[in-house]
């Protein structure tokens, strides 16, 4: 089987993903898409890479990063799937597709799925208002990016003016801070959570948890705390995010969502808790792609 991972070259995840491809006999090719031509005329229609027609020549298309190319990118995922081709995620593909950490916050609280209260609102004085009612510290969060990035937790109104300063008028959500010594990271592949989940801790002098700032991670079974699973399959199913890392906080002794990820990075996962997220992964596509071919259906 030929699958085409649309990622960063040098991503740690696009090394692992060929290294275990290797040991499960299957093809992956790891592809950014400014190596992708777009090719329409009379004569030739599709997407070719090194002038090889990539619909004609992989079975199945792993869309993991694609900024600033959004719309390339789902005219990509468009065209596999007309040929028949799994792709994943769904949500590229059925739907209206929107990249911004406030579309999820609204989707999951709309569906009654608990989230941090959480504002985008252009005019700064509104802002300043309701952060005084939020009260401080808070944060103020990139409506896109991941890793921890454009992420401050403000302590004061004149932190607050300096940060939204440097940032377009609604490029920034205000959110509520919920303090708490660690939060749990959740992977579900195929909208079911890996049997293990992380709980990280920030490094000294930061808040912020990621794996990629270097917060430090313990392994747990998940039925140590059962609270977390279904919250985070439920969110990864509503969002359509068939491979995510869903983070869970706990306010009040109840979970709340702070973000379901729909690229997350997983060699830090792997080494904390010696699961083969990779292979599981690749087992996952291998297995939709079979199910579709036996069913006589593409994958949406």
């Amino acid at each position: 089987m030929k699958i085409l991972w649309l990622d960063w070259k040098d991503h740690p995840t696009s090394l692992r993903v060929r290294t275990e491809a290797n040991t499960l006999g299957l093809r992956v090719e790891v592809c950014e898409i400014s190596e992708i031509a777009l090719i329409a005329n009379t004569n030739q229609i599709g997407i070719f890479v090194s002038n090889r027609d990539i619909v004609k020549e992989y079975d199945a298309l792993m869309v993991r990063n694609f900024h600033p190319h959004v719309s390339e990118a789902l005219t990509i995922a468009r065209l596999f799937k007309e040929a028949g081709k799994t792709v994943i995620d769904e949500s590229l593909t059925n739907e209206g597709y929107a990249m911004s950490k406030m579309h999820d916050y609204l989707l999951l609280a709309q569906a009654g799925l608990p989230v941090p209260i959480s504002f985008q609102i252009a005019n700064r004085q509104e802002v300043e208002k309701i952060a005084d009612t939020l009260g401080y510290p808070c944060l103020l969060k990139g409506v896109h990016g991941g890793l921890g990035q454009h992420v401050f937790k403000i302590k004061d109104v004149f932190q607050l003016r300096r940060t939204l300063s440097q940032y377009p008028d609604s490029e920034l959500i205000l959110q509520e801070y919920i303090p708490a010594e660690e939060d749990y990271r959740v992977l579900t592949i195929g909208f079911k959570a890996v049997p293990v989940f992380v709980s990280r801790r920030p490094r000294p002098g930061d808040f912020r948890t990621n794996f990629a700032l270097e917060g430090e991670g313990a392994p747990h079974p998940v039925n140590e705390m059962p609270d977390l699973v279904p919250l985070a399959e439920k969110a990864s199913r509503l969002l359509k995010r068939e491979f995510s890392g869903v983070d869970i906080r706990f306010k009040n002794n109840k979970p709340v969502i702070l973000e379901v990820n729909r690229r997350p990075g997983f060699d830090g996962f792997e080494l904390a808790t010696g699961l083969n997220i990779a292979q599981m992964i690749l087992q996952y596509i291998v297995s939709k792609s079979e199910g579709a071919k036996v069913a006589g259906l593409a994958i949406v």
